[in-house]
């Protein structure tokens, strides 16, 4: 074979591997823990500790429970859990919602802030709700906004709405 044919062949796989498999996020710098780990820094400000990666569903928030108050039909308290997927600690996440009713129109917006979220682990955080049906009054919930997303050193993560994902039964 000649280094012509070689070239072409060689362009061709090439070709056929990124179509095959779509382009990742690629790490800016790298370090290593305490622990000798090498974990990989990424333009989003977030670490983790594999090299090529993408950012959906690291941070995955679950409604956990809903609880009615005995004192007051109108009121519900909603414990929401969430998974840090990061390789890192965060100080602290807040999660804007937006709660619809059955036929999908808006109710209201509550915020949710989770507090010192450590990576690989669940922690839970709750909100009220006042509506007319209680916790019955609201059919689903959208998260339109992650305003604050923080590492343990107070690094601000500048894209943590596209790391959310809300799991559902």
């Amino acid at each position: 074979m000649t280094a012509s044919f070689l070239r072409r062949d060689l362009a061709l796989a090439v070709t056929l591997i990124i179509g095959l498999f779509p382009l990742h996020a690629a790490a800016q710098k790298s370090a290593f823990t305490a622990e000798g780990e090498r974990v990989y820094l990424y333009s989003n400000g977030s670490w983790s500790t594999k090299p090529d990666l993408t950012f959906s569903d690291l941070l995955e928030m679950e409604l956990q429970q809903t609880r009615g108050s005995e004192a007051k039909d109108d009121r519900c308290t909603l414990i929401f859990g969430l998974r840090n997927g990061f390789a890192v600690h965060l100080s602290e996440v807040a999660a804007e919602l937006q709660f619809l009713d059955r036929d999908g129109l808006y109710l209201l917006t509550r915020r949710v802030t989770f507090k010192n979220p450590r990576a690989g682990k669940v922690r839970f955080a709750e909100t009220q709700l006042q509506l007319a049906l209680g916790c019955e009054g609201f059919a689903s919930f959208d998260v339109v906004d992650v305003p604050t997303c923080r590492m343990d050193d107070g690094t601000k993560i500048e894209d943590c709405f596209n790391s959310f994902s809300i799991v559902e039964d």
